[in-house]
């Protein structure tokens, strides 16, 4: 009797170990499985990429940080209800498995995103950078066509020319003028849109402190032989000190070239064009003004579009002055702000930016 209690304590005691030992391993499955849920939930959450998962019914039942911006969702723990693009996003019944997609969103972005197979996971990445440069550059194609066509033309209609027989020596010499002034246009139009093409298609501009006061001499003094010839007055107004802003130093002294330029091209005679530096609160206030006869304010709302001359066409240009300088500012954070008449005169035109002034160092750094 007291050997079969024995057994049976032994039994029991087995029995118990082994239910404990059961026990430990399902407890640690369970931690393990907590634990790889908690590192796999902040990978999510640091993760570049918006990561987001679905209902069936289409509502957002998790999005990560990065989907929360990308699609500007409120913070979580808000009720997220299903978007109009989320149809579109699932939208392909004849997709099979796994697939992509890129998503318009408002204010012109853009977003690529992968779909898993049955629908509930999708991630997202910002893809508006790469959609505009894809834009930029197919408008940078045709606009290039349609505006060599005419200096072309003009180019070939005067080479048949210089070929004709009995040519008399006037003709020839207007049209060998006019084959020069195309061909001259037609360099200055690839240029400019080139140049104009690398900041729409490229990536970030070099942003670094700059100090402007050296490059706004550089570029009042490449300026000098041309307002020089047109008898007209170059001057460079600065505040004292000027902080140091941030900015990518080549493309400014573009922005102000070009500035000066169309200054200078439209201005008269006996005229006086001012490049001004003024220290402001965010940063320093960058003007180009002229005494010249101003811009016609039915002109002023499109002067920074592509190819849009408020000016004779006998001026010579691209007519893509501004659309760069416009284009370089944005790039800076920048806007082209431009008025006609210069405030508190009659006439002349000024045309003003802001530049954000760069961090200042730590003190001990």
């Amino acid at each position: 009797m007291v050997i079969l209690d024995l057994r049976l304590i032994l039994f029991v005691l087995i029995a118990l170990l082994a239910t404990l030992v059961s026990g430990a391993v399902w407890l640690d499955r369970v931690a393990s499985r907590r634990r790889w849920r908690w590192v796999l939930g902040r990978t999510l959450d640091d993760a570049p990429f918006g990561v987001l998962r679905l209902a069936p019914e289409g509502q957002v039942q998790y999005a990560n940080p990065a989907a929360q911006r990308l699609l500007d969702l409120p913070a979580r723990g808000s009720p997220w209800p299903k978007e109009e693009w989320v149809d579109h996003l699932l939208a392909d019944e004849e997709a099979v498995g796994s697939r992509y997609r890129l998503v318009a969103l408002p204010r012109d972005r853009w977003l690529r995103a992968w779909i898993s197979e049955d629908g509930a996971l999708v991630f997202l990445f910002d893809a508006t950078e790469q959609q505009r440069a894809v834009r930029a550059s197919s408008r940078l194609l045709n606009d290039l066509g349609h505006e060599l066509r005419t200096p072309l033309t003009t180019i070939l209609t005067h080479a048949e020319v210089q070929a004709l027989p009995n040519l008399s020596e006037p003709t020839r010499v207007e049209s060998l003028r006019l084959l020069k002034e195309e061909t001259q246009r037609a360099i200055r139009l690839v240029n400019a849109m080139l140049d104009l093409g690398r900041l729409e298609t490229g990536g970030d501009l070099d942003l670094r402190p700059v100090d402007l006061l050296p490059l706004a001499e550089i570029a009042m003094q490449q300026m000098s032989a041309q307002a020089a010839t047109k008898g007209i007055t170059l001057t460079l107004e600065a505040d004292a000190p000027l902080p140091p802003v941030l900015g990518d130093a080549d493309a400014l002294l573009r922005v102000w070239l070009n500035l000066l330029d169309n200054a200078v091209k439209y201005s008269r005679p006996g005229d006086c064009v001012t490049l001004s530096l003024r220290c402001e609160a965010a940063g320093v206030r960058c003007a180009v003004s002229d005494t010249g006869p101003g811009i016609p304010p039915q002109h002023l709302p499109y002067i920074t579009q592509r190819f849009y001359r408020a000016a004779a066409p006998e001026q010579a240009g691209s007519g893509l002055g501004l659309a760069l300088v416009e284009e370089v500012l944005r790039r800076h954070g920048s806007a082209l702000q431009i008025e006609s008449p210069v405030p508190g005169s009659a006439t002349g035109v000024h045309a003003h930016f802001l530049l954000t002034a760069a961090p200042q160092p730590e003190e001990g750094s």
